[in-house]
């Protein structure tokens, strides 16, 4: 296709997604040099989060996946080949919250790019077989929402709610009622209710 001018528009491609993560020694001990690499690259510059002690406010959980790649190609499988002895790499996925502490320093020179599970999904074009998996890693988790407070606002379908409570549902954009940039509350729904 051509623009109206009749000559050809070249749009480049997306520049290089730089993700936080890296490499460790295999002296390294996995989950430690996991929470050194996160306070290195996420933690704001000269801040409390550099240092001695601040580790601990990590909560790294489950391993959600293990790509590994058998030589020296750009490909990764999902598991290790049989005639593979000796990997060139193992990338791991984890599993993590920002603890109420932590905050996200994103350097001048880039940009934080949020990218919703949904777009993720089935997406290997775009954004490749590692990334486009984290929806179906994730579906096996349900997702409590909660406030400031520690209080559930919101849990994910199919879960219920904990002490016989049915959080509310949130819809956090779009709809005639956002027009003055407020969340609305949907009404509650009992289990079994129909619309």
């Amino acid at each position: 296709m051509l623009p109206e001018s009749r000559r050809p528009a070249i749009e480049p491609a997306d520049v290089f997604d730089n993700r936080p993560g890296d490499y460790l020694q295999h002296s390294d001990d996995e989950i430690e040099g996991f929470k050194a690499r996160l306070n290195e690259r996420l933690a704001p510059v000269g801040s409390q989060f550099t240092g001695e002690g601040v580790n601990e406010d990590w909560e790294v959980g489950d391993t959600l996946a293990q790509w590994w790649r058998p030589n020296f190609e750009t490909f990764m499988y999902p598991f290790l080949p049989g005639h593979v002895t000796r990997p060139k790499e193992c990338k791991k996925l984890y599993f993590l919250q920002l603890p109420k502490k932590k905050v996200l320093s994103v350097p001048k020179n880039m940009k934080l790019l949020a990218v919703p599970l949904f777009e993720l999904y089935d997406n290997t074009a775009r954004y490749g077989p590692q990334l486009s998996a984290i929806p179906h890693l994730l579906s096996r988790y349900n997702f409590e929402f909660v406030d400031e407070n520690d209080n559930v606002v919101a849990v994910t379908p199919g879960h219920q709610a904990s002490n016989g409570v049915h959080p509310k549902s949130k819809v956090l954009a779009g709809g005639e009622d956002t027009a003055n940039g407020q969340d609305i509350g949907m009404d509650e729904f009992a289990p079994g209710d129909q619309e």
